[in-house]
């Protein structure tokens, strides 16, 4: 009997609007996307350079969709 998932599998969440989810972990200990590209970078030893931490920051901030988040049909309701 087939319920549709796959065993052993997940789902990942999405990136989409990532800059708008502040705070960030598990415990919203970190306030900026800076700060968890650094603490990744640091905890994976990453060596990332200045220019590479603001490359990661700008791709993950386009990825906030700018319209659904300002579309008044998913606003919250009254």
């Amino acid at each position: 009997m087939s319920n549709g998932i796959t065993q052993g599998k997940f789902r990942v969440p999405t990136l989409r609007n990532v800059a708008l989810t502040a705070p960030y972990m598990h415990d919203g200990s970190v306030a900026t996307l800076a700060e968890v590209v650094q603490r990744y970078s640091d905890a994976r030893d990453l060596s990332l350079s200045p220019a590479e931490r603001a490359d990661l920051i700008a791709f993950l901030e386009s990825l906030t969709d700018h319209e659904f988040v300002t579309d008044a049909r998913f606003s919250a309701p009254r």
